[in-house]
């Protein structure tokens, strides 16, 4: 009697460890402690010719916080291809949160697109780490563009209408380059500014 006693209060200690160590994981580690940052999905290759985004990512802990999205347009503000967005605002979240990346919305048309599209441009908002995002210079059907001049946005919603909008100019050529583009923020007293930082777009010929 005494021995199934123990083995069942072993049991239940087991099972409460166990629960404990998941709470600490997923909700009770806000700066994921120990745990490897994943890459996102979507994005493309970088083989040949492309463009480079990397970026420090810092998960914001709010309700309607935390979305970002990475596209291209030409230089007449059609758009071209996302290169990443995150899962939450692209099945969906659009329409019963308007603000969440509303320039990604507004550029992107996600209620016209497809699940296969929306699927190969998503992924669920990543851990908190160092991230790089590739463009291989096609469009979002997957056909290579021809122009020499694009203009990129990042965009992230940080909490409810405090945004930040990295953005710049795409020059093509036969010399390598980098850039720092300089954070834009409809909140400058947001506290919020550490969610996407060391923002650097790198271009490979």
């Amino acid at each position: 009697m005494k021995k199934r006693t123990k083995i069942i209060l072993i049991s239940i200690v087991c099972v409460i460890v166990g629960f404990l160590c998941f709470a600490y994981i997923t909700v009770m580690n806000p700066f994921n402690i120990g745990i490897k940052p994943l890459m996102p999905a979507g994005g493309h290759n970088d083989s040949g010719r492309h463009l480079e985004v990397s970026f420090t990512y810092t998960k914001q802990r709010l309700i309607a916080s935390s979305q970002y999205a990475f596209w291209i347009e030409d230089m007449d503000g059609n758009y071209i291809d996302t290169v990443y967005v995150t899962q939450w605002t692209a099945n969906g979240g659009f329409s019963y949160r308007p603000h969440s990346i509303p320039k990604w919305v507004s550029a992107a048309q996600p209620a016209n697109k497809s699940d296969i599209q929306i699927d190969a441009i998503s992924g669920a908002t990543p851990r908190n780490g160092d991230y790089v995002f590739t463009w291989d210079f096609t469009d979002y059907n997957g056909n290579p563009v021809t122009e020499t001049e694009f203009r990129f946005f990042f965009e992230g919603t940080m909490n409810n209408e405090d945004d930040v909008l990295y953005t710049g100019v795409i020059s093509t050529g036969t010399k390598q380059w980098s850039d720092t583009p300089a954070p834009i923020y409809t909140m400058q007293d947001s506290e919020y500014k550490g969610m996407l930082s060391n923002v650097r777009v790198s271009y490979f010929p």
